[in-house]
């Protein structure tokens, strides 16, 4: 078979399928967002079971109805909210790999728990490669697939690559999707444009997330928090960054977040925790707990240490 015709045909793209690594680092100054999968947990174990560098481009499914056809031989790994993969119409597991064979047909339903499920395949997916990484930005057009979600007929091409034996992540590993999250947040200087009234409601109220977000960001509801000033200067956002605009809900910013924004931020949520956020439901509650800037860091170590080969 030509190379150019090793990978996958869309048959469906579904709701939002888009090709993601890590994210776009380092172009925010000329006004790029970050993009990447919003579930890195999940992101990374589905390259580490298809033997990929954590980095690796892969498939991010938002709610899903993504359906492939595979063109050759070659390894898949499964990953993230159970949207019900099928294999040839017949039922096959999540965070385990399963060998293809030329013209088998993966389909995803829809997942009642959690919004983002992932798609590896050994040796990666052999996307166009834009400013520092392959992950698609809709609203940029770059990245994955001329920059959009997937559809019907795009070829997503591979090295048809397949491992020699079945891998599968141990139950202990696998994340829950709760309907629930306790959310790490780090304070940032602008913590004292926020009465001490407001620290306390902010870190004793229960927020609900209603379903008003995607991957710039979520909006939660919840008691209200106001800060000392309406505005600042408008300044670089991070990943996680708690926004409290006027109305004194939080908006907690994203993979595709603004590059700079003006609004008054009681601190930030660290990235493990933001990949929890992002598989809440719609009606799912969040409660927030202080963690000091090391603690922090030490949970980003040890993320990265899981997925050291």
């Amino acid at each position: 078979m030509s190379q150019k015709h090793v990978g996958f045909t869309v048959l469906k793209g579904g709701v939002q399928s888009t090709i993601q690594d890590s994210g776009r680092i380092g172009f925010c100054d000329i006004g790029l967002t970050q993009s990447g999968a919003m579930d890195e947990t999940a992101f990374g174990y589905a390259n580490k079971l298809a033997g990929n560098a954590f980095n690796t481009p892969v498939v991010e499914i938002a709610l899903g109805g993504l359906a492939l056809v595979s063109t050759c031989k070659q390894t898949v790994a499964i990953t993230g909210a159970d949207m019900h993969p099928t294999l040839n119409s017949e039922p096959i597991g999540m965070w385990q790999t399963h060998r293809l064979e030329k013209d088998d047909v993966i389909r995803f339903g829809f997942a009642s728990k959690g919004q983002f499920a992932y798609l590896s395949v050994a040796g990666g997916f052999k996307t166009p490669f834009a400013y520092g990484s392959f992950s698609t930005s809709v609203k940029e057009g770059l990245g994955g697939i001329d920059g959009r979600k997937l559809i019907e007929g795009d070829f997503l091409p591979t090295q048809g690559k397949c491992l020699p034996l079945k891998r599968r992540l141990p139950s202990v590993l696998i994340p829950s999707y709760s309907d629930k999250a306790v959310l790490r947040v780090v304070k940032g200087y602008q913590e004292a444009l926020f009465d001490a009234r407001a620290h306390e409601t902010f870190f004793t109220t229960t927020y609900r997330y209603k379903g008003e977000g995607d991957r710039m960001g979520y909006r939660l509801c919840g008691e209200k928090i106001v800060p000392s000033v309406t505005g600042i200067l408008s300044e670089p956002i991070c990943y996680g960054a708690i926004q409290i605009p006027s109305h004194g809900e939080p908006i907690v910013l994203l993979k595709e977040r603004q590059t700079i924004g003006g609004y008054p931020k009681i601190g930030s949520v660290i990235a493990v925790d933001c990949f929890k956020l992002a598989q809440l439901n719609a009606g799912g509650s969040i409660r927030f707990q202080s963690v000091t800037p090391e603690e922090a860091r030490a949970e980003a170590l040890a993320f990265r240490a899981r997925f050291t080969f």
